[in-house]
């Protein structure tokens, strides 16, 4: 009896000790596993990267890299269809041109602007399909909006939140829902206008910090599963000291039989060859559902079962929605363009046909679209 007492005195002392050194060591863990990224200054970069600007034919631009800020002083114009100037973090410098930014959640930048200004933070990622050396158009960009005001201030962005532009995916046959990005394959950082940034008047951006900042996951996951695994194991022996082993009661079950996937090679090729067909000519007036199957080798049945299963919808409609996705840019980005010349650039022959598809689509009428971007320009 004494014996036991005793044992029991050394087991409980073992799990109280134990016990402590799982929450010191989460704890600590827990402080560790943060990691920055420091870009800029430069000095602090584990990076080489270079630094750019880029301006259209109406704005002008200018940069500078000091060893206390990145300034850039711009000048955008009225008479610009869409704002284009902007500075960028180039890593083509580095082994692969990328930069694997995967480990981080959050991107941090110490900015100013006069006279305050709204930019646009972005990264711009490699893609596999599309992206093709110095050639900026072809790089899957995923950003988001930012405040820059006139002082000092930390902005916040969420990298797990970032938005892909849908006419980059419609430029190049993506599907509006293949908006996912590799933030393992970074090749620059950029901060640009906006359409809400100020025109005709001098504008100045000061960046002095640009950060990355997430969790070493990895670092407690590790630490979980070794106290997990000591947890497990002094029970199992304390246990297995105190009990004798009960016999087996079951026979091993017999092996579970293999039944191999589904996967249709052939549908996936037809299925590539139709959305490629339509993403490059949905805007041709003459294209019909006759084109598609000449062109992709299938029949009608297959082109409509395709896009019932994958949107849901039939051939006519699928057609209609990418055209006035498209118009619905153009709108925007093309003020002095006619509304006529939009529904004919995107495919639609008949106007009033147009307007009426327009307004269903998106409750508001061409001309109301169009007024409510110039209001917010």
């Amino acid at each position: 009896m004494a014996s036991n007492k005793w044992l029991q005195s050394k087991i409980l002392s073992f799990y109280v000790v134990l016990l402590l050194v799982s929450v010191i060591g989460f704890f600590i863990c827990y402080q560790y596993s943060y990691s920055t990224l420091t870009i800029f200054p430069e000095k602090n970069s584990p990076y080489k990267w270079s630094l750019t600007s880029w301006n259209d034919e109406y704005s002008v631009i200018s940069h500078e890299n000091n060893s206390s800020s990145l300034i850039a002083n711009f000048k955008l114009s009225k008479k610009s269809q869409w704002f284009g100037a902007g500075i960028a973090i180039n890593f083509d410098q580095n082994v692969g041109r990328v930069v694997d930014f995967s480990e981080f959640t959050k991107a941090r930048v110490l900015l100013k602007c006069s006279p305050s200004n709204t930019l646009y933070f972005g990264l711009s990622m490699e893609d596999e399909k599309v992206t093709e050396k110095g050639i900026p158009l072809t790089y899957r960009n995923a950003g988001a909006h930012i405040n820059c005001d006139s002082e000092w201030s930390e902005v916040e962005i969420n990298l797990d939140s970032l938005e892909v532009q849908v006419w980059w995916l419609h430029r190049f046959g993506f599907k509006a829902s293949e908006k996912a990005y590799d933030l393992r394959k970074v090749i620059r950082i950029y901060l640009e206008a906006a359409y809400e940034s100020p025109v005709d008047i001098e504008s100045n951006l000061y960046v002095s910090g640009i950060s990355f900042v997430g969790r070493k996951e990895g670092i407690l996951l590790n630490f979980t599963l070794v106290m997990l695994a000591i947890w497990v194991l002094s029970g199992a022996w304390i246990i297995r000291s105190q009990l004798k082993p009960k016999p087996l009661e079951q026979e091993i079950s017999p092996q579970l039989q293999y039944e191999p996937l589904d996967f249709n090679p052939a549908r996936e090729r037809d299925k590539q060859a139709i959305f490629e067909y339509i993403a490059k000519n949905f805007a041709n007036p003459e294209i019909d559902i006759e084109s598609v199957t000449k062109a992709a080798g299938v029949s009608r049945t297959k082109v409509n079962d395709i896009l019932k299963a994958e949107y849901g919808t039939t051939f006519t409609n699928h057609i209609n929605k990418l055209r006035l996705v498209e118009a619905s840019r153009l709108l925007a980005e093309k003020p002095d363009a006619h509304i006529t010349e939009i529904a004919y650039l995107v495919g639609f022959k008949n106007i009033s046909y147009f307007n009426k598809l327009f307004k269903e689509q998106f409750g508001s009428t061409p001309k109301e679209v169009r007024g409510k971007a110039a209001k917010e320009n």
